[in-house]
């Protein structure tokens, strides 16, 4: 064997690997890495917590996927402003299960505001409710008509509740060596198998479509998500949205004072006998009067709302 063949043979043992090693490793970063995990443990358990969760949802039928979800997620709002239109179109329900992050050494991580919300959807499971907090910003989200759940044990306890929820979830999902994060997507696939992802990135989002036979084809804001009915964000004391971009407010244009009715033409009176200078000075300083009260009438019609000139 010469000599360059045997440095090519050598170069192929190095190359070979390394392009193999490559190539597997970018299919693992871009596709498998968020590929959802079946669930082989804990089924059973998994489906109990599912089933009493305080989950809110359009009720569009049986087949359903679970999200759970947390005020301040934002990939857990991407998913929900992405994905949501698309399985509202192919008749899957959408449930989402919020809860309220636990206190961090005394400190909050939710709002009065947020935690009087979330004891207010797992007690009443209103999907209008969630609509408009959804569509609101902390800032803009006052809870307004909801009672404080710090101000009631029976509402703390369902708070405290949701956080338990949560823990029990994750041990549970921790079995079936998932990782947990937000938001977490639970569904049957077509095999009756429970499936879950934590879908933090976009990358993951075509495995559950794939899975339920949903069509990436929708795009936008349609479905129950934003079809808010009106005046729901008043309602609770929002009044814009952080989720979308509201619509400018019409420009008042405000009205011209109309304008005064010209005064009508007098007919010419007929003909009379001629009047001493002294009683025809009368009919002049008449007239001066009459003149003086149309053009403050005129004055006045330039004002036509309540509030009156300007002082």
């Amino acid at each position: 064997m010469s000599r360059k063949v045997l440095l090519w043979a050598m170069a192929l043992v190095v190359i070979i690997p390394a392009l193999i090693g490559t190539g597997y490793w970018i299919w693992w970063d871009q596709f498998q890495r968020y590929a959802p995990t079946t669930i082989t443990r804990n089924q059973a358990e998994i489906q109990v917590l599912l089933d009493k969760a305080g989950y809110v949802s359009p009720g569009n039928g049986p087949q359903a996927i679970y999200v759970i979800t947390h005020r301040s997620c934002e990939t857990c709002r991407a998913f929900q402003e992405q994905e949501f239109p698309k399985y509202d179109a192919a008749g899957i329900d959408t449930r989402v299960i919020v809860f309220a992050p636990a206190d961090d050494q005394g400190l909050k991580r939710s709002t009065a505001a947020e935690r009087s919300t979330i004891a207010e959807l797992w007690l009443t499971r209103s999907w209008p409710i969630y609509q408009a907090w959804f569509m609101s910003s902390d800032a803009n989200w006052k809870a307004t008509g909801l009672p404080i759940a710090d101000n009631d044990f029976a509402r703390s306890a369902v708070v405290d509740a949701t956080r338990t929820y949560v823990s029990q979830m994750s041990t549970l999902l921790s079995a079936n060596n998932v990782r947990v994060a937000y938001p977490l997507v639970i569904w049957r696939d077509q095999n009756n198998m429970l499936k879950v992802c934590a879908c933090g990135n976009e990358k993951a989002y075509h495995f559950i479509r794939e899975d339920l036979s949903v069509p990436n084809t929708i795009s936008g804001r349609e479905g129950p998500m934003f079809n808010i009915p009106e005046n729901v964000l008043s309602a609770f004391g929002s009044s814009s949205s952080s989720a979308s971009k509201a619509a400018p407010a019409p420009v008042v244009v405000p009205q011209a004072a109309p304008k005064a009715a010209p005064a009508p033409v007098a007919k010419p009176a007929p003909a009379a006998a001629p009047v001493p200078a002294s009683a025809a000075a009368k009919p002049a300083a008449t007239a001066v009067q009459v003149k003086k009260t149309e053009t403050t009438t005129t004055t006045q019609t330039r004002y036509p709302t309540d509030f009156g000139p300007d002082s």
